[in-house]
């Protein structure tokens, strides 16, 4: 089995967990117009927590990368996340978020699950398993992103999105090169490849379910 069809067969095997991320109380709260401001404001403190602390685990990854093209990757993607970094302070700034040092968030020990697990891939699996794990993640994020960037539009006015809108979509690069990456991997990982795969889209839902949603 080569990492595209890995990838293929993991989606399949996901698909449920992936439509609890997608029909999850907030999000659909968000588009009935049901979410208070301090609803919002939360969904921005626990991500300012989450972004912070995930550009620098996918800035160790490429850091611990042992090939060239694999620290190319991840540093592109700790780029993107820190592009994101600025956007979501700017959305925090209109929603009157808290802004300052990380222990002054309102983090929501459940909704951060995610980070700290990316950081346990960051410092303790290979290239190929935590490619594959965002690889799996992203997209599921992205259509989150892309509901609720439509929602507050919409229902509540926003306008400083820009965070949401960078997250709306992912770069066909993204798991072009990525699948390049796990193909030197999947030969002697591909169980592994699976097991964090599920483990990190378990933790995407901890996040959307750790908020509530009111």
């Amino acid at each position: 089995m080569n990492a595209r069809e890995l990838l293929a067969e993991v989606r399949r095997e996901l698909e449920p967990l992936n439509s609890s991320v997608l029909n999850c109380r907030f999000l659909l709260k968000a588009e009935r117009g049901e979410l208070s401001f301090g609803d919002l404001r939360s969904f921005v403190e626990n991500q300012l927590y989450i972004v912070s602390h995930d550009a620098k685990s996918i800035a160790l990854m490429a850091a611990r990368a042992t090939h060239a093209e694999e620290s190319a990757y991840f540093a592109d993607l700790a780029r993107a996340d820190l592009e994101a970094l600025g956007a979501l302070e700017e959305m925090a700034e209109e929603l009157g978020a808290t802004k300052g040092p990380v222990h002054s968030l309102k983090v929501i020990p459940h909704a951060v699950d995610y980070t700290h697990f990316l950081a346990f891939l960051a410092a303790h699996r290979n290239p190929g398993e935590q490619a594959f794990a965002l690889i799996v993640n992203l997209p599921v994020w992205s259509a989150a992103c892309a509901r609720l960037l439509k929602a507050v539009r919409e229902r509540y006015g926003l306008k400083r999105t820009g965070f949401l809108e960078l997250f709306s979509s992912v770069p066909g690069w993204v798991e072009e090169r990525g699948l390049q990456i796990c193909e030197r991997y999947v030969t002697e990982h591909a169980e592994s490849m699976r097991f964090f795969a599920r483990l990190i889209q378990s933790y995407e839902l901890s996040f959307w379910e750790g908020l509530g949603g009111g």
